[in-house]
């Protein structure tokens, strides 16, 4: 499944477009960190971010990454403290990664991935306390329904974005959870996952009120592709492990079809 990216390209004007791809790269190569041999993890990212937000180049990513990002928030007056919070929450991404609890998973992902969604929607011209809160629900959304649906993948990095009180309550292992869905007990697990990010998604949905329409067209989509996601993972019984999850060229044209024309999910 090609990753969950909304305002990737579209539908940036001209004068945009650079300024948000600039963004998404940043976002994307946190997910890869430079760090020093035997650094300390979290030291070094905050030192990075307190030079990030000097105006000085960090090392985490690439000089010329760094550079469009920064530029991009400058010329644009976006605030430099969201990107110095994903800056920050890179740790995430650095194997093992493993959260105790919801709470903890809850911090990271608005870190990093509301930060990044912030930034989008400060770009479109749009920034108050009310969408914040909307746009964090959303971006908590897409993020978790990208993450599950690329579990296999994750876990044979050493990486789990499931909180281990979830586990514990499900009774399964990690090392029970590599194994795949056909116990009982994991499938429980990930049914809870996907209610997870549902409720995000549903938690968000709003945002598409306060955006401006060429934008809200392309929310609503992305939002009902999310949507369509978690709903293949559920009539697979949550069996990620017989492949990559991919929306048929059926399942796209309809959710063109309900983007378009269906605005019942979107009511205030």
């Amino acid at each position: 499944m090609a990753l969950l990216q909304p305002f990737y390209e579209k539908p940036w004007p001209p004068a945009l477009r650079s300024a948000a791809q600039a963004l998404w790269c940043w976002h994307l190569n946190l997910r890869r960190p430079r760090l020093p041999e035997s650094a300390d993890a979290q030291a070094f990212l905050q030192a990075e971010a307190e030079r990030l937000i000097r105006g000085d180049p960090v090392q985490v990513v690439p000089h010329e990454v760094w550079e469009a990002a920064y530029q991009a928030c400058v010329r644009h007056q976006l605030p430099l403290a969201l990107l110095g919070r994903q800056l920050q929450a890179a740790w995430g991404w650095i194997s093992p990664v493993r959260f105790p609890d919801a709470t903890a998973l809850e911090a990271f992902v608005q870190d990093f991935a509301g930060a990044h969604g912030r930034l989008l929607v400060r770009l479109m011209g749009v920034a108050t306390r009310f969408e914040d809160t909307l746009v964090d629900a959303l971006a908590a959304g897409f993020f978790l329904t990208d993450r599950l649906a690329r579990l296999p993948r994750d876990l044979a990095a050493d990486r789990l974005f499931i909180p281990l009180e979830d586990l514990d309550r499900a009774g399964v292992s990690v090392e029970l959870l590599q194994r795949g869905a056909g116990n009982s007990a994991v499938r429980r697990l990930l049914w809870k996952q996907v209610v997870r990010a549902q409720e995000a998604l549903a938690r968000g949905r709003t945002l598409v009120h306060a955006l401006p329409r060429r934008y809200a067209s392309v929310l609503r989509r992305a939002w009902l592709e999310a949507l369509e996601v978690l709903h293949t993972i559920e009539r697979r019984d949550y069996d990620l492990w017989r492949g990559p999850i991919r929306l048929s060229p059926w399942q796209r044209l309809h959710i063109a079809y309900q983007a378009r024309f269906s605005r019942v999910a979107f009511r205030k």
